[in-house]
């Protein structure tokens, strides 16, 4: 499968069936590398004379146009060319942008008494963002949305604590459309300032073939063990979904080369592409990006990015770590080994190869890390260096001289280009006069003097391993690195997050709804209630000074799953934090906890048949049904079903603790054994097959270590040293226990 083909077959899966060609194929493009590079601007420069308002409008109306241009009005129309109705509606859209950008700071929207075509032009924009939403997104998100607007209109016939009585027609389209608590709220300014960028960084780097060095890299690092390549899988979708924004292009970017190498060994074609599924949806969890999710996290909870992904790394670490042992118990019960040796790509050739793709990650976490530069500067320095790099790499092994000459041209106008911009900014701001307008200001370009040093970083890495490859005799990379390039990883960018907008923007209308009706903390008062109720149904001798918030946890499990049920990450998050989040802080959950409990299982829930995007997209390159992968998705991701329960009860892996280092390292280790038997649980095997009592064994060790407990630790230890005794023991007896048994 080529890049167009796996690109035809995310688009369908994602809703976009429309074939474009000619002239419409070129517009979708021109708004497209638009889109991407005014963010890439806007992160690298600043705002361009405008205010930030305006930038999320901007943000919003380029994704609404590009949407009525891409997504038909329903699935398997077979149109070649966008219809008149789309085109009026992509224009419509731009002209409710416009105006509401024009409108904003008007006395009737600044005093809060709109006009009456104000109010009709917010009601257009709710329509809009609605009826886009359900093109990219689907039904689910909108059926929540409208729910939550009836109740904003009939919350005076609502009974008990849902009773309120603020349902009026005029306010609600003033605070969803003009103020900054709906639309145009947190989650859609989190989109535009933070996601899209970082969007922009994975497609560009998926654009220089990136995702092939890491399964190349991964198949190399595991692929002769027990399950080989299912391993590789686990580890390369794991790299690439930290860095990329969609688990449905995670799961057919690499399940496409992983996926037959798995079969190819033995795995079944549903359990290949489950064992993808979770590998590449699990991604969402794993720092620096965590499927776009962290960015929002920093808008919701004040808390500094750097911190998050402090917190998140562990856990996602071991998430994967359960992932890998369900596949190594998959392999063992059925008798699948590796890959031979002469099959595997060395591993010194791949990275003189291509190893110069690993650099931008590592910019990017230094300055995310080490310099705790702004999370938009950092991207962009990424991405400066992603392209000096990726476009020279080719051009020095082809032809030195030449190249060493555009070379020096680039640096000497990055080291000067400071100078200029000088003097754009004083011809800029002297226009205001000329065309009567305040729209310039003095620095509505602002160089960022980093940018000149990624520039001959970049530069000298290229000469590095070119002169590297031309010694060893490495091949270059497989993709020389253009403009083409380029473009379709700026339209590549541009497609993968309107989703991710649309989704915002209407989650958005979700808190707009929570904040003015007063939900926030009836929502919780009516949790917290329940929880008490059914903690005082337990047995005194059963209960624990933790019974209350353990109901709690797990009717949130049931609401993220619920709640999440076929949406994008990013939406299921946004209204998970929105919803669920403040009852566990209420509780005594602390905030950074309570968010990433609530996005595990957000994650988790977007592992879940039969609504699962990526089991689609697996189950059609494995060639299996796409309901039986989802399940097998699910059962893989669910190794890591008890480690939120784990943090939240042990925040001391989150790293937010005073705990010292002995603690930490103990935390982790009853943790990961939790985990494993977890998953020794779920595939029915460890060494060999359980007896059901053996079986009951390793799910109480694993339910043991949820509590922070040092004795109930030590008893599951034990316990699950007897149990792999037991199990050597079994396995010498009776050494040929076949799958088949063991199923």
């Amino acid at each position: 499968m080529d890049d167009k083909q796996q690109q035809q077959m995310i688009n369908e899966l994602e809703g976009s069936d429309r074939v474009l060609n000619g002239y419409w194929l070129t517009a979708v493009l021109i708004v497209a590398v638009f889109m991407s590079v005014f963010h890439l601007w806007v992160a690298g420069f600043g705002l361009p004379g405008i205010g930030s308002k305006t930038f999320l409008i901007f943000h919003l109306t380029l994704a609404l146009v590009l949407i009525f241009m891409i997504f038909p009005v329903k699935r398997k129309m077979g149109q070649t060319k966008i219809p008149i109705y789309d085109i009026v509606l992509a224009a419509f859209s731009l002209y409710v942008g416009m105006f509401i950008i024009q409108h904003q700071n008007a006395s009737s929207i600044m005093s809060g008494n709109p006009t009456g075509y104000e109010i009709f032009i917010g009601l257009a924009l709710i329509i809009i963002v609605l009826e886009a939403t359900r093109r990219v997104v689907g039904y689910p998100l909108v059926i929540i949305a409208l729910i939550f607007i009836a109740y904003f209109f009939l919350g005076e016939y609502m009974p008990g604590q849902f009773y309120h009585s603020r349902g009026d027609f005029e306010r609600f389209i003033y605070e969803i459309t003009y103020r900054n608590n709906g639309i145009f709220g947190t989650p859609i300014y989190a989109s535009a300032q933070f996601v899209f960028i970082f969007i922009l960084f994975g497609a560009l780097l998926e654009s220089t073939g990136a995702g092939k060095m890491f399964i190349d890299l991964a198949l190399r690092a595991f692929g002769r063990y027990k399950g080989g390549p299912a391993k590789a899988s686990v580890v390369a979708s794991g790299m690439m979904g930290s860095i990329s924004g969609s688990s449905t292009a995670n799961a057919v970017t690499t399940g496409t080369f992983t996926i037959p190498l798995m079969k190819k060994v033995g795995f079944k074609p549903h359990v290949a592409g489950g064992v993808e599924v979770a590998a590449s949806s699990s991604g969402q969890f794993l720092p620096p990006i965590m499927g776009a999710a962290a960015f929002i996290m920093v808008e919701l909870t004040s808390i500094p990015y750097y911190e998050i992904i402090q917190s998140a790394i562990i856990p996602a670490i071991l998430c994967y770590i359960g992932i890998l042992f369900m596949v190594h118990f998959e392999a063992s019960k059925n008798g699948i080994k590796g890959m031979d040796r002469s099959e595997l790509a060395k591993g010194r050739r791949l990275l003189m190869q291509q190893g110069y793709l690993l650099i931008p990650i590592f910019v990017l976490l230094y300055f995310l890390v080490i310099e705790r530069v702004s999370v938009n500067n950092s991207a962009f320095y990424s991405i400066t260096i992603l392209l000096v790099i990726a476009l020279f790499a080719h051009r020095f092994k082809e032809n030195m001289g030449r190249s060493l000459l555009f070379a020096a041209i680039l640096l000497a106008i990055a080291y000067t280009f400071h100078y200029v911009i000088s003097l754009l900014n004083i011809g800029l701001y002297n226009l205001n006069n000329v065309i009567n307008t305040n729209f310039f200001a003095t620095e509505t370009i602002r160089w960022k003097d980093p940018i000149a040093t990624m520039v001959l970083i970049g530069i000298v890495v290229a000469l590095i391993f070119a002169l590297g490859q031309k010694k060893f005799k490495v091949d270059a990379a497989p993709v020389r690195y253009g403009m083409r390039e380029i473009l379709s990883g700026f339209e590549l960018a541009a497609r993968n997050s309107l989703s991710i907008v649309v989704a915002c923007a209407t989650a958005g209308i979700l808190i707009g709804v929570i904040t003015t009706s007063g939900l926030s903390t009836k929502f919780t008062r009516i949790v917290v209630g329940f929880s008490s109720d059914l903690a005082s149904m337990v047995p005194a001798f059963m209960q624990t000074a933790n019974t209350e918030l353990y109901f709690a946890l797990i009717l949130t499990v049931f609401a993220c799953l619920l709640l999440g049920l076929g949406l994008p990450t990013t939406a299921t998050y946004v209204v998970l934090a929105a919803i669920v989040a403040p009852v566990l802080t209420d509780m005594g959950v602390p905030v950074i906890v309570a968010h990433l409990f609530v996005l595990y299982y957000g994650v988790l829930a977007d592992d879940t048949p039969p609504i699962n995007l990526p089991a689609y997209a697996t189950a059609g390159i494995a060639k299996a049904g796409p309901v039986r992968t989802g399940v097998q998705g699910f059962k893989y991701d669910s190794a890591a079903l008890l480690l939120p329960f784990v943090f939240t009860m042990n925040p001391t892996i989150l790293l937010i603790t005073d705990a010292g280092w002995l603690e930490v390292v103990w935390a982790i280790f009853t943790a990961m054994i939790g985990m494993v038997a977890f998953a020794s649980f779920i595939q029915n095997w460890f060494i060999t097959k359980y007896h059901w009592i053996e079986r009951i064994i390793a799910v109480a060790v694993a339910l043991m270590f949820i509590q922070n407990n040092y004795i109930t630790d030590l008893i599951a230890i034990v316990a699950f040293v007897l149990l792999i005794v037991f199990q050597v023991f079994k396995k010498k007896r009776n050494p040929n226990v076949t799958a088949a048994q063991a199923s």
